[in-house]
């Protein structure tokens, strides 16, 4: 038992954000994963987290996910939707998200860990867009 708890501690190292719109967004990410960028479910999630103006959120969140399947030089595990915990990617991706709009050496520190390579400035620009969105919407993304 111990040597399975100990496996699963390796594999979802850290804690899904217990806050909204973090929580919703990893489940938006989560579903567009698995299911497409044109996923429905996670069209709906994003119109629950951010309302009325949810189009500029979710595009941008489409082509961040775009962009980051197709810079990342390996792959990157996303764990189911009804897990309560999260994938060293998955953390790196809401970080990217979080630190975008104002930090940007977090920024890049963390789209280097989920893709794996240092060409990346497109995605990241994508990712300060999204941060932007989301706070122009007051729901700006907080661990």
């Amino acid at each position: 038992m111990a040597d399975e708890s100990l496996t699963i501690a390796k594999l979802l190292p850290h804690l899904a954000p217990a806050l909204q719109p973090a929580r919703n967004l990893l489940l938006a990410m989560r579903l567009m994963a698995s299911g497409g960028t044109d996923d429905a479910h996670a069209a709906n999630t994003m119109i629950v987290t951010c309302g009325i103006g949810y189009q500029k959120p979710l595009i941008f969140l489409r082509i961040l996910m775009e962009e980051v399947s197709r810079i990342a030089t390996h792959q990157i595990a996303i764990a189911p939707c009804c897990c309560p915990r999260m994938t060293e990617g998955e953390a790196a991706f809401l970080e990217l998200i979080e630190t975008a709009g104002d930090a940007t050496p977090n920024a890049r520190a963390a789209l280097t860990r989920l893709t794996g390579t240092l060409d990346h400035l497109p995605a990241l620009f994508v990712a300060q867009g999204l941060a932007a969105a989301m706070a122009d919407l007051g729901r700006p993304v907080s661990l």
